[in-house]
């Protein structure tokens, strides 16, 4: 197991005093929210009696990356589904690459079809695949990604109670959405009332709010009347993968004088978001928690550094 991470005050954003949750930091595969995730799908895999890992994403994916250099270790056979319409080169494709994976690309209408090729592939060699998304449709396994974030929420809890402090705002990127929902989750489960707020990278908040919904419901068994949700889609800056050029600026102003890598598709987005959010709403002299899922290859892939 490679959780947990540490949280560092990393100074001071319109007087607030901001804390950065450095999931980036944890010990395996450049790190990130993806490790956890990575562990519970291998987890979940064995427990099932299946010997075979079939992931899927775009050939930026921090998942993929993580996923392929843990089956490696594992000896576990793995292939990617990539669905891309044109071919992308980046670190986190170059790494899963050099692992020597099985690489399927298709278009993103294709995505299913192309699973379930890679599915009868691994069945011709008389393997037992499993794919991290349940079904082709990708519907069935939602809580494997959720459960793996819970124990980030008791991490922070337990930072609070030796620290002797309480954290006012919780910000995070929300792309999936699966780790804010196991943030929430906890929060839900223990009734704690906090301001937990996701900076969509990707989606209309109202997207990611049903499917938050979705997954507090498989994982609490309950309908919650009131959940504490809060998503922002104000700072998407275009859609997925973009950026403007203000926020560049300031993933390059936060590195230079913290030394804390921001990726412009997922934590650049939700710090330039969580900054913007704290002006706005005129937040100041609060303790502030920002989770960093990690991404330091798309960091690179932004300064452009081959790893």
């Amino acid at each position: 197991m490679y959780c947990c991470s540490p949280i560092e005050h990393t100074g001071s954003v319109y007087n607030n005093r901001i804390f950065v949750k450095r999931d980036d930091k944890l010990p395996f595969s450049y790190g990130g929210n993806k490790v956890r995730f990575a562990e519970a799908f291998v987890k979940d895999m064995q427990s099932q009696g299946k010997n075979a890992m079939i992931a899927y994403g775009s050939k930026s994916s921090n998942l993929c990356r993580v996923l392929a250099q843990m089956c490696c270790d594992k000896n576990i056979p793995c292939a990617v589904v990539y669905s891309e319409d044109e071919h992308t080169d980046t670190n986190n494709s170059r790494i899963v690459s050099s692992l020597g994976v099985r690489e399927y690309a298709c278009a993103k209408t294709e995505v299913a079809n192309t699973v379930q090729k890679a599915i009868e592939d691994f069945e011709a060699q008389g393997m037992n695949p499993y794919y991290i998304y349940g079904s082709t449709l990708g519907t069935g396994n939602e809580l494997t990604p959720v459960s793996a974030y819970i124990k980030v929420y008791d991490e922070i809890s337990e930072y609070e109670s030796e620290q002797g402090i309480t954290f006012d705002y919780i910000f995070m990127a929300v792309g999936t959405a699966a780790s804010y929902s196991g943030i929430l989750a906890r929060a839900e489960e223990l009734s704690h009332k906090r301001n937990i707020t996701g900076i969509s990278v990707a989606r209309p908040g109202s997207r990611c709010t049903e499917i938050i919904r979705g997954n507090l419901k498989l994982y609490l068994k309950r309908e919650v009347t009131d959940p504490q949700i809060e998503v922002c889609d104000e700072y998407l800056e275009g859609g997925y993968g973009k950026a403007s050029e203000e926020e560049l600026r300031e993933i390059d102003f936060i590195y230079e004088n913290f030394g804390l890598p921001l990726d412009p598709t997922y934590t650049g987005k939700a710090w330039f978001g969580m900054k913007n959010y704290l002006a706005e709403k005129g937040i100041k002299n609060k303790n502030i928690l920002f989770i960093h899922t990690g991404g330091y290859p798309l960091f690179c892939d932004y300064k452009d550094i081959k790893l």
